[in-house]
């Protein structure tokens, strides 16, 4: 992201890199002690790029016990978070000096079961919180944790004339998802991204075990029709492997089984290569992607970096909609 806004040169994201493998620290860390970004700056810029909430100083000092049980003082350590707040509804406010950290995420949600709401803070202010709330850091029982991968290196990128599904097309479509303020703004940003290297795309909302039809592009393509669209998720199809897997997939159609022949034999016969992009969202895939006709070389990473930032939308939409004291709308 720091690379993408102009904020970090190439040259030192490889320092960061290669700082954090050899300190086995955070990519963070190592931004501050090399002195590449400064907390507050930092701060800032995670706060404005993913319009996550700031938790200050005042907040870090003052926790109730309760909302510190939530989470053992090794977890909040290793990862460098504090619990911050959490409601009737189970929903957990994270402080965190990097928000980014899906490992984190991912271990954190695994351990308390409950829905994660992202927030960042200052490095420093959060370590000498989590020292006064729960004490010296106690020994580790297992080795210590893989750092947050630094994503490869990549040269500044001319946005404003990227090519289909290119990275810098990617930076620009991830800039557009970061200012999108509704679901239909996300899904646009999503839609014209990929609409620009496939010669079809249809975009399907995920509710009740079943794939509705809410949007697309392509010449022989008719919104109106592709809203009628009613695809079950139950049985066994590709739909249904990738909404498991919460995965991407590319690769020729199958036809083995009845709900994928329908929507094969629906479009014409697929053939060559083909996209599902399922949006996860925690637990849920509430949002299923599909393209076909790949008119440009297509990069998996690209699109899983895509489908990342999408789900990472949603789940900022869901949090201003509760903050505003409003259910979110998905469907």
């Amino acid at each position: 992201m720091l690379q993408r806004a102009g904020r970090l040169a190439p040259a030192d994201a490889a320092r960061v890199a290669d700082f954090a493998g050899e300190q086995r620290t955070s990519e963070i860390d190592a931004l501050v002690r090399l002195g590449v970004g400064d907390e507050a700056g930092l701060v800032q810029f995670l706060h404005s790029k993913l319009l996550i909430p700031v938790v200050d100083s005042d907040v870090l000092s003052r926790i109730d016990p309760d909302t510190l049980a939530a989470l053992p003082a090794e977890l909040a350590w290793d990862l460098v978070v504090l619990p911050v707040s959490v409601d009737d509804a189970n929903n957990l406010t994270l402080a965190m000096a990097d928000p980014t950290d899906e490992r984190a995420v991912e271990i954190i949600a695994t351990h308390t079961g409950a829905y994660l709401i992202r927030a960042v803070a200052r490095l420093q202010p959060l370590r000498e919180a989590i020292y006064r709330h729960y004490g010296p850091r106690p020994a580790r029982r297992d080795g210590p944790p893989t750092p947050h991968a630094m994503p490869p290196s990549r040269a500044p990128m001319d946005t404003d004339n990227a090519a289909p599904l290119s990275a810098a097309a990617f930076a620009r479509a991830a800039t557009e998802l970061a200012a999108a303020s509704d679901r239909d703004a996300i899904l646009g940003v999503l839609t014209e991204f990929l609409a620009a290297g496939y010669q079809r795309v249809i975009v399907f909302l995920h509710l009740h075990q079943q794939l509705r039809g809410r949007d697309a592009r392509g010449p022989d393509l008719l919104r109106d029709a592709v809203t009628q669209v009613r695809i079950p998720t139950g049985p066994p199809s590709l739909f249904s492997e990738i909404i498991a897997a919460g995965a991407p997939r590319l690769g020729p159609w199958t036809t083995d089984r009845p709900i994928d022949k329908a929507f094969s034999d629906a479009l014409g016969q697929l053939s060559g290569d083909t996209l599902l992009l399922p949006l996860r969202l925690r637990e849920h895939v509430p949002v299923v992607v599909f393209a076909c006709g790949p008119t440009v070389a297509v990069d998996p990473a690209t699109l899983r970096e895509l489908a990342e930032a999408a789900g990472h939308a949603l789940e900022r939409l869901i949090f201003h909609r509760k903050s505003r004291g409003n259910p979110p709308d998905l469907g």
